[in-house]
């Protein structure tokens, strides 16, 4: 029953990893096709070794037995699932949120970089502006009221506020947008606990619908009767 069993956990832990590792990229909002790729093969790799030290059919099996659960019953097959769940999901879940929290963050971290760059280069042109408005109105004020200069330098300093104003309005949106990226950086902490709930769920799910169906084809290709 060794090969068997062995062959129903990697196949359970193939399914998992699958499930697992696109529902949390799908939850996280910010879906990324390479962060899926790693996390789905990190948790597979980790399911293998779940699978080679823990054969979850015979486990199955002895719990079921414990119970008085026979095999094929809906008891048994809840038992089953649960077990599965229970076992797979913890260090899928915690390896899959900490991949993608880490992709999060450094994609997150990449766009601030970039806002801040812009912001930078923004402030510094909205000083240069605002210096040159400062000395034109300086200018302006040293001229005399009927100076035919006076008409032209007051458009020109009018111009230059006005171009102030906008930078300053778009220094305040970029320091908005660092800031709520900032804030919004996520957490592996406070990621955790939602998605290992919404993953055991979903862990019982899969292993109840595809679980049967594992076992089914594993013993019948292993010519084992049930």
């Amino acid at each position: 029953m060794k090969k068997p069993g062995l062959i129903i956990s990697l196949c359970m832990g193939l399914v998992m990893s699958f499930g697992l590792s696109l529902t949390g990229n799908l939850m996280s909002g910010r879906f990324s096709f390479v962060s899926f790729i790693i996390s789905f093969v990190a948790s597979f790799l980790l399911s293998l070794a779940i699978g080679f030290f823990v054969p979850m059919k015979p486990l199955s099996d002895r719990l079921c037995a414990k119970v008085g659960a026979q095999q094929g019953t809906l008891k048994a097959r809840v038992l089953s699932s649960v077990l599965s769940s229970v076992i797979y999901t913890p260090v899928i879940t915690t390896v899959m949120v900490f991949i993608m929290t880490g992709f999060a963050g450094a994609n997150l971290d990449r766009q601030i970089a970039a806002k801040q760059t812009e912001l930078i280069s923004l402030t510094q042109e909205y000083g240069e502006v605002q210096a040159q408005a400062d000395s034109l109105e300086a200018q302006i004020a040293a001229l005399a009221e009927d100076s035919a200069q006076r008409g032209e330098m007051e458009q020109d300093l009018s111009e230059k506020r006005a171009a102030a104003g906008e930078m300053k309005k778009g220094i305040e949106e970029l320091e908005g947008a660092v800031q709520g990226m900032t804030d919004g950086k996520p957490e592996f902490i406070k990621v955790w606990p939602l998605s290992l709930a919404v993953s055991l769920v979903l862990g019982f799910v899969l292993s109840f619908i595809f679980q049967p169906v594992i076992v089914m084809v594993v013993m019948k290709k292993c010519g084992i009767r049930r």
